[in-house]
């Protein structure tokens, strides 16, 4: 087979049978195009792991496909779509056949600020992407996960999420984005029932707020380099032995 029709392979989700895969932890990672989401797929890869990348375009196929062919596996998947549980779950079949790690990240942030500048439409593409998204690759996921001998899923979180900090005030409620909030308590509703449900089965969920990252929708106050973010992210679920946590990227509980 010539590098042309391994690369249409990839590309398309028609890859090798997952029999005789060495037996590298598998980690999918959402929203891997670029930002916090790019950073988790080359620190994951540096550290060993097999990865499968969902992005949105086709350049973003490329760009990461020519990295290393035989270890990351770049999919076109929006997680928008009804049609993402269907995809990944057969994408992630055909190539690898596992997964151990879940890294729910795909997201944007709101424009509209405060009550009067809430846009329906926008609060509908934030939680159609922040929660319905994340639980369409839950779903997808949820047969490789239980084949796991050490499963996680985390959710990328906010602190704008916890009910507790904007009713006391903790994070600023001034230029509000309410589609943004809702959607990332509305996600972190969803961690919480997730993580009860499957306790029995030692799968373990967690929400972890990634801190003030310069990102295109990070906060204007950013401080942290997404690689950086990444490696403490990605160094606290290694470590971490709990689930239904709710936690930032040093490992500090928050309020839901």
């Amino acid at each position: 087979m010539t590098a042309k029709e391994t690369r249409l392979k990839v590309i398309e989700g028609a890859g090798e049978s997952s029999e005789g895969r060495r037996r590298a932890p598998v980690a999918v990672v959402t929203g891997a195009g670029r930002g916090i989401g790019r950073a988790l797929v080359d620190v994951l890869y540096n550290r060993g792991y097999d990865v499968i990348a969902v992005v949105r375009s086709l350049n973003d196929v490329r760009d990461i496909f020519s990295v290393d062919p035989n270890r990351i596996f770049p999919v076109r998947c929006d997680v928008e779509e009804p049609s993402t549980e269907k995809v990944l779950s057969e994408f992630v079949e055909t190539q690898t056949g596992r997964v151990d790690l879940l890294f729910n990240n795909a997201g944007f942030g709101a424009s509209g600020m405060g009550i009067d500048g809430l846009d329906y439409r926008e609060l509908d593409r934030v939680l159609n992407v922040h929660c319905y998204g994340a639980i369409r690759c839950v779903r997808a996921c949820m047969p490789y996960l239980r084949q796991s001998e050490s499963a996680t899923i985390v959710n990328i979180s906010s602190r704008f999420g916890s009910l507790d900090w904007v009713a006391s005030g903790t994070v600023p409620h001034d230029q509000a984005t309410y589609p943004y909030r809702i959607a990332k308590a509305a996600l972190n509703m969803f961690s919480s029932c997730l993580s009860v449900e499957l306790k029995e089965e030692r799968i373990k969920v967690l929400a972890i707020d990634p801190g003030k990252v310069k990102t295109r929708f990070g906060p204007v106050d950013a401080d942290i380099e997404p690689v950086d973010s990444a490696r403490a992210i990605i160094d606290l679920v290694e470590k971490n032995t709990g689930t239904g946590l709710f936690l930032n990227v040093s490992g500090d509980s928050l309020p839901w």
